[in-house]
Parts: C-alpha cells; sequence; structure tokens
C-alpha cells in the first residue's frame, strides 16, 4: 500500500518535534523521511540515513504498469518494494507521481538543493 506525500508533526524516537515529515507502512515496514538540523533523514523502521550520507541510494525503476523501489546502502540492498503506483489526481493541476508517491519522491529528490534546504530546520 502507497500513500500521498503530505507533511505531519513527527516525534523519532529521541529527537525534538520536527516541523516535516512523511511516512508510509509498506510491506510491515515503515517508510518515511523527516526533517532535521542537518536536513531530511529518511528511515526504514529504526535504520536512519541523512540525505547528506552518500553512503546509500535509493532508485526506482518504472515496470509494466508497476514500480520497483530499491534502497542500497554501501551495496547492500536494505530495502525493495514493488508496488502499484498511486494514481495522480486528474483535477489537481499540482499532482504527480512525485506528490502522490513516496518512494518516487524520494527518488527524485534525494540530492535536491532545494529540498535539502527546505526539509532542514533551524
Amino acid at each position: 500500500m502507497n500513500g500521498s506525500v503530505s507533511e505531519v508533526n513527527a516525534l523519532p524516537p529521541g529527537q525534538q518535534p520536527r516541523k516535516k515529515a512523511a511516512y508510509i507502512k509498506q510491506d510491515g515496514k515503515f517508510i518515511g523521511v523527516y526533517a532535521s538540523g542537518k536536513g531530511p533523514v529518511m528511515f526504514i523502521n529504526e535504520t536512519v540515513l541523512p540525505f547528506i550520507n552518500p553512503s546509500w541510494t535509493a532508485t526506482l525503476a518504472k515496470l509494466n504498469g508497476h514500480n520497483q523501489f530499491i534502497v542500497q546502502q554501501d551495496g547492500k540492498e536494505l530495502f525493495k518494494a514493488d508496488y502499484q503506483p498511486p494514481a495522480t489526481d486528474d483535477l489537481d493541476p499540482w499532482s504527480d507521481a512525485e506528490s502522490v508517491d513516496l518512494f518516487s519522491w524520494i527518488a527524485a529528490k534525494r540530492h535536491d538543493k532545494e529540498i535539502f534546504q527546505m526539509w532542514t530546520t533551524t
């Protein structure tokens, strides 16, 4: 199951409340992104992957009507999901794959400087 990206108040373990966060539950795991003082941080259950850390990658492949999202760290696969992408809202001119699919957003924004700034708390 995959849902739309939305901002929520979140409290990661041991952290102060953050201004931005997005998460979903996929294949029994919680995956998401939250803002921090060092920029956006992706998490997969207890595994924490700061965007600033170059040791991990997130790739998205669009395959015959379904998507495949893979997260690797130092060449080791941490997470893989084969899923049906959510449909965009034809009546919403701002609706696109990245706004309705967290995995698509992570893969597209992993190295985006503007997103890095927006998801850095002060």
